[in-house]
């Protein structure tokens, strides 16, 4: 899920729709075990989506006699909801803002420990440690904690679409911490903006914490609504390009509480104070320089 090579699955999803399909099956890296998550399904009809595990793709293969006939049913609901986002600032002494963001939305397929239960816990208590010395701060610091990011990253979506140009304006830097705490690397996705990556080495050098860095932009968390309405965003996210991180088991039965690791979670901790402790008071023309190039 979380690798270079990644197609993210809505765009599976829409290129079965394109090509006329009439239902779609995804299959998750666990035997014995369903994927959860959305399709990506905006208001339209759309057609019927599974999520299956390994065994059952497995019996689904063709064989010498062709392939197998088998009937699936999908009993759902839908009806309006109403979820909230949540957003705390704490003002500096300009008119500038540090968003520092996780999604509080999950599955219950488990207990959404790795996504998004520890990205959770990195966010509030770095704004904990922050919050006696941000308003002696250059900027401010705007706690986000955004809801239905499971379902096409729609909260923050929302929440971007409503800004005016003057408050995107105002935002110089989104660190979004999303499914954290295993592995032992972090990597920092930060979605095409080039200028901040000696930043957030620099960042990592000091507080002592291994960082990698993936440039191009991947809509798989909700720095990706910031950085496509032009605000340096980038996701800190563990296991990337480690197949055998924890992370893989993401949305799946096996994300638990258990598979998280103390040390791991403090690293992020360490990490993310420091990079959102420097922005703070950043020199203006270091983070104006931020947005460009792209």
């Amino acid at each position: 899920m979380f690798s270079a090579g990644t197609i993210h699955r809505k765009l599976k999803y829409q290129a079965a729709v394109d090509a006329g399909a009439v239902g779609f099956l995804i299959c998750g890296p666990l035997p014995d075990s369903t994927v959860a998550g959305s399709s990506g399904r905006g208001s339209e009809h759309g057609i019927p989506a599974m999520g299956i595990g390994r065994d059952t793709a497995a019996l689904l293969a063709r064989d010498s006699k062709g392939r197998r006939v088998v009937r699936m049913v999908i009993e759902t609901s839908e009806a309006p909801a109403e979820v909230r986002n949540l957003v705390f600032d704490m003002p500096g002494n300009a008119h500038e803002w540090v968003v520092l963001s996780a999604h509080i939305d999950g599955h219950d397929l488990a207990q959404s420990a790795i996504d998004n239960a520890s990205g959770l816990a990195v966010v509030l208590a770095v704004a904990r440690s922050l919050s006696a010395s941000t308003a002696s701060s250059q900027r401010g610091l705007r706690l986000a904690l955004f809801n239905a990011e499971e379902w096409a990253l729609t909260g923050s979506a929302q929440y971007v679409s409503e800004l005016t140009q003057r408050e995107r304006d105002s935002i110089v830097l989104n660190v979004n911490v999303d499914s954290v705490g295993v592995g032992s690397k972090l990597t920092a996705l930060n979605s095409g903006f080039r200028a901040i990556e000696p930043f957030l080495l620099s960042q990592a050098e000091q507080a002592r914490v291994p960082l990698g860095l993936y440039r191009p932009l991947q809509m798989n968390s909700d720095h990706g609504n910031f950085a496509i309405a032009g605000i340096p965003a980038f996701r800190l996210v563990a296991g990337f390009n480690d197949f055998a991180a924890a992370t893989r088991f993401v949305l799946t039965a096996e994300d638990t509480r258990d598979k998280l690791n103390a040390d791991a979670l403090y690293r992020a901790f360490r990490l993310t104070r420091q990079i959102v402790a420097s922005a703070l008071s950043a020199p203006s023309a270091e983070v104006s320089a931020w947005r460009y190039p792209k």
